[in-house]
C-alpha cells in the first residue's frame, strides 16, 4: 500500500476531457442553482406575504452585522487553492486551521458585542438574532477548504448535491417555523441549518479530513493570491450598504432595499453563478493556452448573456404586474428597486464571467483594487443620498455599475485579443431579441388592461417568451449552433473515454 508523504500532490488540475468536464459541470452547477433557487423563491414568496419590510429588515441588518464580522476572515483562500497549479496536503490543513482559528475569534467577538451593538441600533432583538446568526461564520469558514477540494476536482455534480441539501433543509425550516408564528425567527434559524447542512456535505462531496501537516511555507504559497481574494471577498461581503440603510434610515426601508436586492441576487445565481463555478476552473486549467481561453470565455459569454438578458429585462418589464401579484401590495415601494435591480443585472451576469476570465489570470490583485473603487463609490453614494429614500440609492448604484462596466470591458479585451467594439457585439442580437420582447410585453399591457393581474402576468410572461425565443433562434442560429455542438463533441469524448476504461471481459 502505498504511503501519501505531506509533500505529495493531493489535488491536481483536470487536465484530459477538460471541456466535455466543463459542460457536464455547466450543466450540474445550473442545476444546482436552478433547483434551490426556485425552492428559496417558493419560500421567499410565502415568508414576503406573512412577513412584514420591519420584519425582513431587523434580519437583514443582522445579517449584515455577521457579514461584515466575517469578511475579515480567510474565506477567500479556497479561489488560491483552486488556482495553484499543484495542491499538498499541508496546503489544505494550513488554511483550514487558519479558517478555524478565525471562526471562533469572529463569533466570540460577535457574542461580546451583540448587546451593545443592539443598544446602538435601537433593536433588542438584533442581540438574539446575532447569538443565532453568529453561528453562520463558523460552518462557512469550515467549509472552504473542502468546498475547493469540491470544485477543484470539477466535481460539480457532488456540489450541486450539497446545496440541493442546504435548499431543502433551510426551506423545510424556514416554512415550518413561519407557518407556526415564529415570524423573523423562522428566517434566522433557517439559515444556520442551511450553512450546517452545507458545510456536512462538503466534508462528504470533498472525500478530505483535515490533518496536522502545517507548515508556514504552505501559507506562503497561497498568501499573495489570498490576500487579495480575501479583500475582494471582504468588498463583496462585508455589507456596509445594509448597515448605513438599516441604522439611518429604517428597518422597513431596509426591508424594502434588501427586498429588491435578494430577488436580483436568486435570479444572478440561477444565470451566472453555477456558469461562474465552472467558468473560473476551466480557464485557469488553461491558462497557458490563449486561444482556447478566449473560445471559452466568448462561449461563456454569448451563453449568459442569452438567458440574462431576457429574464432581468422581461422582469423590469412586467414588474408593476409581479411584484404586487406575487408578493403582496406590501411590497409596492419595491417596485423602482426591483426596475433599477434588473438593469444592474445586465451587467452582472456578464460581470461574473469578467471576473472569471480576470481571476483565473492570475489578476486577483487588479480585480481587488477595481473592487475597492467601486465599493467605495457605492458607499459614497449611499451615504450622502441616504436622506432621499431607497429607491433614489438604488437608481444612483444602476449608474455607477453602467459608468464602471467599461473599463472590465477593456480589461477583457485585452486578455483575449479582441477588440473592445467586436466584443460588445456579442450582446448586440440578443438586446434586439430583448427589445422585441418588451415591445409585445407592453402592447399586450395596454390590450389586457381590463383582466385579472394574475391573468394579464401570466400572458405577458408567455408571449414575450415566445417571442424572445423566436427571434433568437432568427438572429443567433450561428452561435447556437456552435453551442449545441460544442455540448454534442463533449458529451461524444465523454462517452469515447467512457468506453475506453471498461475493462476487458474475461
Amino acid at each position: 500500500m502505498s504511503v501519501i508523504r505531506d509533500d505529495d500532490i493531493v489535488f491536481s488540475h483536470v487536465n484530459s476531457n477538460r471541456s466535455s468536464a466543463a459542460v457536464t459541470g455547466a450543466f450540474w452547477s445550473a442545476l444546482s442553482t436552478l433547483i434551490p433557487t426556485v425552492l428559496t423563491f417558493a419560500v421567499f414568496v410565502v415568508t414576503s406575504r406573512i412577513l412584514q419590510p420591519q420584519d425582513f429588515g431587523l434580519v437583514a441588518l443582522s445579517f449584515s452585522i455577521v457579514s461584515f464580522a466575517a469578511s475579515f476572515g480567510p474565506t477567500a483562500f479556497g479561489e488560491a487553492i483552486i488556482q495553484r497549479t499543484e495542491i499538498r496536503r499541508s496546503h489544505l490543513d494550513t488554511i483550514f486551521a487558519l479558517a478555524l482559528v478565525f471562526s471562533f475569534l469572529i463569533y466570540g467577538i460577535l457574542c461580546l458585542a451583540a448587546s451593545t451593538i443592539a443598544a446602538y441600533v435601537g433593536h433588542g432583538e438584533v442581540t438574539y438574532l446575532l447569538y443565532i446568526m453568529g453561528l453562520k461564520v463558523f460552518f462557512d469558514f469550515t467549509a472552504v477548504v473542502p468546498n475547493a477540494v469540491v470544485n477543484r476536482k470539477m466535481s460539480f455534480h457532488l456540489v450541486a448535491v450539497r446545496t440541493a441539501i442546504a435548499t431543502v433543509t433551510s426551506g423545510c425550516i424556514s416554512l415550518t417555523l413561519v407557518l407556526a408564528g415564529f415570524g423573523l425567527w423562522a428566517l434566522a434559524i433557517a439559515q444556520i441549518a442551511a450553512t450546517a447542512a452545507s458545510c456536512a456535505a462538503a466534508f462528504w462531496g470533498a472525500g478530505w479530513l483535515p490533518g496536522f501537516h502545517l507548515k508556514r511555507q504552505s501559507l506562503n504559497d497561497l498568501l499573495h493570491y489570498g490576500f487579495f481574494a480575501s479583500g475582494t471577498r471582504f468588498l463583496q461581503t462585508m455589507s456596509l450598504d445594509n448597515l448605513i440603510i438599516g441604522v439611518f434610515l429604517s428597518p422597513a426601508a431596509l426591508g424594502v432595499y434588501n427586498f429588491a436586492k435578494r430577488l436580483f441576487d436568486m435570479i444572478n445565481n440561477v444565470i451566472a453563478g453555477g456558469l461562474t463555478s465552472v467558468t473560473h476552473v476551466l480557464l485557469s486549467s488553461l491558462r497557458s493556452e490563449p486561444k482556447k481561453v478566449r473560445e471559452a470565455f466568448l462561449m461563456a459569454t454569448f451563453g449568459c448573456s442569452l438567458v440574462s438578458y431576457p429574464v432581468f429585462i422581461g422582469l423590469a418589464a412586467v414588474a408593476d404586474d409581479a411584484i404586487p401579484t406575487i408578493f403582496g401590495s406590501h411590497w409596492v415601494e419595491a417596485i423602482w428597486p426591483v426596475r433599477f435591480y434588473c438593469v444592474i443585472g445586465l451587467m452582472s451576469g456578464i460581470g461574473y464571467v469578467q471576473a472569471s476570465l480576470i481571476k483565473s489570470q492570475g489578476e486577483m490583485d487588479w480585480w481587488f483594487y477595481y473592487q475597492l473603487a467601486r465599493n467605495v463609490l457605492t458607499l459614497l453614494t449611499i451615504a450622502v443620498l441616504y436622506p432621499f429614500g431607497v429607491t433614489t440609492i438604488v437608481f444612483a448604484i444602476m449608474v455607477e455599475v453602467l459608468l464602471f462596466w467599461p473599463l472590465t470591458g477593456w480589461k477583457v479585451s485585452k486578455h483575449i485579443e479582441l477588440g473592445v467594439g467586436e466584443y460588445l457585439l456579442q450582446f448586440l442580437r440578443p438586446s434586439l431579441a430583448c427589445a422585441g420582447m418588451v415591445g409585445a410585453i407592453f402592447l399586450l399591457e395596454e390590450s389586457l388592461v381590463h383582466w385579472s393581474s394574475y391573468s394579464r402576468l401570466a400572458a405577458e410572461i408567455f408571449v414575450g417568451g415566445i417571442v424572445y425565443c423566436g427571434l433568437i433562434f432568427a438572429l443567433c442560429r450561428a452561435q447556437l449552433n456552435v453551442l449545441i455542438g460544442s455540448i454534442k463533441q463533449a458529451r461524444k469524448r465523454k462517452t469515447n473515454s467512457t468506453v475506453k476504461v471498461e475493462p476487458a471481459a474475461s
